[in-house]
């Protein structure tokens, strides 16, 4: 296997379970230092225990729609790794349901985590990824932002709008 990311640093919110799990175990195999980033404790230890054995491992437990822990966090990974070379914006929250039948706070959560957390990780980390000579940020969508799901509008209108938001800041 190629170890072109053997040495660099890479960040994945929401990388507990599922799809954030499996990139890190990815990264991990070509000797990537991790920061693994979720809510959820044990899980987030489990994976990161799991990691250990192969790589470099930093867990942080956090919610990625509080901009302090954020800012903490990039700066903590930057100290004990030195650089910062990859973003993985994965973390995801869905809530199913009507909209009128729906907790406003979990529709406002699901706009906060799905949307407004990543444009603003991004934009926290571009100065660690130019201090490292250049980087990458991969942003984790959803075909549901593409073909909306019955149940599921808030989820699919902040997977469409996070694209949206995207293409807009390419444009000149």
């Amino acid at each position: 296997m190629n170890n072109y990311f053997s040495g660099k640093t890479v960040v994945i919110t929401g990388a507990s379970a599922g799809v954030g799990a499996a990139t890190a175990r990815l990264f991990a195999k070509q000797k990537a230092n991790l920061i693994l980033l979720a809510r959820g404790a044990d899980a987030l230890e489990k994976i990161g225990d799991e990691l250990k054995t192969l790589t470099d491992v930093l867990t942080v437990v956090m919610d990625v729609t509080k901009s302090d822990d954020c800012r903490d966090m990039l700066l903590q990974a930057s100290e004990k790794f030195g650089s910062i070379d990859v973003l993985i914006n994965n973390a995801s929250y869905h809530h199913r349901g009507a909209v009128e039948g729906c907790d406003p706070i979990k529709l406002a959560q699901m706009v906060d985590v799905n949307l407004r957390a990543p444009i603003e990780l991004s934009g926290l980390v571009l100065p660690y990824l130019r201090k490292a000579g250049g980087g990458a940020i991969v942003n984790v969508g959803s075909l549901a932002g593409r073909t909306p799901l019955q149940g599921a509008a808030t989820y699919c209108a902040t997977k469409a709008a996070y694209v949206l938001s995207l293409m807009l800041c390419q444009m000149k």
